[in-house]
């Protein structure tokens, strides 16, 4: 889609999270995605509900309407002062603890709001609703996607995988990415699971593999120190948790990816890189959480990790690229002869 624009003022989108990392990955990718489209520059703003409101339901805060200076943004935890004038053009909003500041900006402003996620609320307070396929939303204003959004693309992998390589020079190919989650909500992380993961890893670095391993926020301390024990004496690198994230450069170094099973951001992500994926079982996953390994199982990206792995081709998963078509066609009826022109529409947006 080409948005032909011909004046002086760049489109302006806000990217507001409740400042968890996976919310803010989600509404960032599908920003950036919609800039690189229509030449809008785009903000990070938070939307942190404070106590003892953050236990308040998303459809409760809605019910008390919306007024400029008042609620729902007195409820924040910056009292909404990251949200204050001059509005943008477009808001993406990702979490649902943030869908209700989205709406009242919708609503006050009349710019248009994506939502990323269920936002446990009345749907029609939004423009575009953008949920995974595993949740099972529905409805005219309704994308689904296979999984969570993320701004990974080829460029992103390749200059990523160019900074870590001096570094990780030492590890063997074929050069495995292990990504470990940690217990969720919606997933165990049990001991028995851990050490099937721990038992796969050291079969395939006894094979050759080279292993290189990141944790998560949520990897238990014991569970890194248990794979560095087994896998740094044959060859295996695990970050620590301490200096540059490795993360994504091992997923460009990497020539097979291996995930645990509690985390979609890391699935999808790993996806995103068109390499074979392997899922760890970890323990119970939820209903959810299990349609979404067999999607992407059905699409040819993941298969089970049994400790080993193959090499197969796949289109890489890059689902806020294509969610981007159709939010990015929510801006072009808001006073477009304001905003600059661009050559083709497709110019990489602006990064505040």
């Amino acid at each position: 889609m080409e948005i032909v624009q011909t004046a002086q003022r760049a489109p302006r989108i806000w990217a507001i999270s409740d400042g968890l990392a996976g919310n803010a990955v989600q509404a960032r990718a599908l920003a950036d995605a919609v800039a690189r489209r229509t030449g809008a520059t785009v903000e990070e703003r938070l939307a942190q509900p404070r106590k003892p409101y953050d236990r308040l339901p998303a459809g409760l805060w809605a019910a008390f309407g919306a007024r400029e200076g008042g609620w729902p943004f007195t409820g924040l935890a910056d009292g909404g002062a990251g949200l204050a004038r001059p509005w943008p053009d477009l808001v993406i909003g990702a979490g649902r603890r943030c869908a209700p500041a989205v709406a009242a900006l919708r609503r006050l402003g009349g710019m248009p709001a994506v939502q990323i996620m269920d936002p446990g609320m009345r749907r029609a307070a939004f423009d575009l609703i953008v949920a995974p396929r595993h949740d099972r939303l529905s409805g005219d204003t309704v994308v689904e996607t296979l999984g969570a959004l993320n701004g990974l693309d080829d460029a992103t992998l390749a200059a990523e995988a160019d900074r870590w390589r001096p570094r990780l020079r030492h590890i063997p190919e074929p050069r495995v990415a292990v990504l470990v989650g940690g217990p969720s909500r919606s997933s165990d992380f049990t001991a028995r699971g851990l050490q099937r993961l721990t038992d796969g890893l050291t079969r395939l670095a006894i094979e050759g593999a080279g292993l290189m391993v990141t944790p998560s926020r949520r990897t238990p301390r014991a569970a890194v120190d248990k794979l560095a024990d087994a896998l740094t004496g044959l060859g295996g690198w695990v970050w620590s948790g301490v200096g540059d994230n490795p993360y994504p450069g091992i997923l460009g170094l990497a020539d097979a990816v291996v995930v645990t099973a509690d985390s979609v951001n890391m699935c999808s992500e790993a996806a995103a890189s068109g390499k074979p994926l392997f899922v760890a079982p970890m323990g119970r996953v939820d209903a959810k959480i299990a349609r979404f390994h067999g999607d992407l199982a059905a699409c040819g990206a993941a298969r089970p990790f049994d400790g080993e792995i193959a090499l197969w081709r796949y289109a890489p998963l890059r689902e806020a690229d294509r969610v981007a078509e159709r939010a990015a066609a929510l801006l072009a009826p808001r006073d477009a002869a304001a905003w600059p022109a661009t050559s083709e529409g497709l110019d990489g947006g602006g990064r505040n």
